[in-house]
């Protein structure tokens, strides 16, 4: 098993997992309620029950129950119910309609059924005045909220015409503000609660989807790497093919001649000779300055200050004006760092000789802050217009940032050239 299986794998027994914890605890306070609703009644009865209204009662009560187990099934199975942006009451499934169905004619009606008939049996009210807030509860659930709020006004209405029936009389102000008010704040609690749970199906959605990416990258990644090796494989064979073997065949092919010529003609022997010892210095040449280019390091161990110093001499000569400057302060550079720094000088001296027509240069490297390093190149050159540049300061850009750092390039015409670097330490 893969790593990205494992981290779904494990990403699913944890959604499971609060998903589990989550329905126990619905559960647990759901039996509670309907436990209490049932016991209650015939143990604060304030009058003698009747046996029939007793069966009757108890039977509402299984139907009260059965369905709202059922209702949270449907609910559970459909997700979260109707989403805020339904279009009225569509069949897009079965448990939709079957949610909706099941609200209006079982679930409503029996808890308002039983709460009536067990007031007319035990002349008890109390605390089956919660099970209305659970009905009140559930309407956001299956409807939307525009819809799930004009049902609950029609509940408020239902309620007063049976509260009128319990007690002979129309319930008082303060009792119908209790009674609206508590509906609506149940109703807004169930909603915040889908919305969460909505919410976190996305969160969880989406980390599913971030870590499948990751895992993506990651393959690109390592594709890229393996792709640039390649590459470089490639290139360093081309390199070897056209000089080194370039030279060893014109070496071999200069000692034939010589060693035909050896005993007929010593003195042009000797100048076969001579030239087969020219290409192989310039074979030893060339292959010096490619292991010198793939080197790590180009600095070799020597200071960062002192390796631009004699870089930028060395390139410059004695027509151009070299000002070298450094600010001292803590002077450890990472590899790095240090790397690209006299990569990127490099590449902006080799523009001055070739470009800038330039007769004074200076170059500044800055350690006076703790976390980066800072260098400045600039020339009195003819510059230009714009420093969109090509191959070198697009090479110069991209080392930078790759290590995280800022680079940027100053000219106008006339006025020369800067470039301006800043890498973390």
């Amino acid at each position: 098993m893969g790593e990205r299986d494992r981290s779904e794998v494990g990403a699913g027994i944890e959604a499971k997992l609060a998903e589990r914890n989550n329905n126990f605890i619905f559960a647990l306070f759901g039996g509670c309620l309907m436990l209490l609703s049932l016991v209650l009644p015939f143990a604060y009865a304030r009058k003698e029950v009747s046996l029939g209204l007793s069966a009757l009662q108890v039977l509402l009560w299984a139907v009260f129950c059965a369905a709202w187990m059922r209702q949270g099934y449907l609910i559970e199975k459909a997700g979260a119910g109707f989403s805020s942006d339904d279009l009225g009451l569509k069949a897009e499934s079965p448990s939709r309609l079957q949610e909706v169905l099941l609200y209006l004619l079982v679930f409503g009606p029996s808890c308002l059924a039983y709460i009536y008939v067990a007031q007319l049996n035990t002349a008890y009210f109390g605390f089956n005045y919660i099970l209305m807030f659970v009905v009140a509860g559930f309407a956001p659930l299956i409807f939307p909220l525009w819809l799930a709020a004009l049902y609950l006004l029609f509940q408020c209405f239902a309620w007063l015409l049976i509260g009128r029936l319990m007690w002979g009389g129309w319930m008082n102000l303060a009792d119908v503000v209790t009674m609206v008010s508590g509906y609506f704040f149940s109703a807004m609690m169930f909603y915040i609660f889908r919305r969460e749970r909505a919410s976190r199906s996305r969160a969880f959605a989406l980390s599913v989807e971030l870590d499948k990416a990751n895992e993506k990258l990651r393959a690109y990644s390592k594709q890229v790497e393996e792709l640039a090796a390649t590459q470089e494989r490639n290139r360093i064979a081309r390199e070897i093919h056209d000089t080194i073997g370039h030279s060893l065949t014109v070496v071999n092919m200069q000692l034939e001649t010589a060693k035909a010529l050896l005993e007929k003609d010593r003195e042009k022997a000797a100048s076969f000779l001579e030239k087969a010892q020219e290409v192989t210095k310039k074979g030893l040449a060339e292959v010096r300055s490619s292991v010198a280019s793939l080197r790590s390091s180009p600095l070799d161990g020597v200071p960062l200050k002192r390796a631009l110093e004699s870089l930028a001499k060395s390139s410059l000569g004695l027509e151009v004006k070299l000002n070298f400057a450094v600010v001292e302060g803590g002077e450890t550079v990472p590899a790095a760092a240090e790397a690209a720094l006299y990569r990127s000088v490099q590449e902006a001296l080799t523009n001055v000789r070739k470009h800038a027509a330039a007769t004074e240069v200076s170059v500044r490297l800055d350690f006076s802050e703790r976390n980066r390093v800072g260098l400045e190149v600039g020339d009195n050159g003819k510059g230009c217009s714009a420093a969109s540049g090509g191959f070198g300061i697009m090479g110069i850009r991209e080392r930078i940032q790759l290590l995280d750092g800022d680079v940027s390039f100053y000219t106008s015409p006339g006025e020369g050239f800067r470039l301006s670097i800043s890498i973390p330490r």
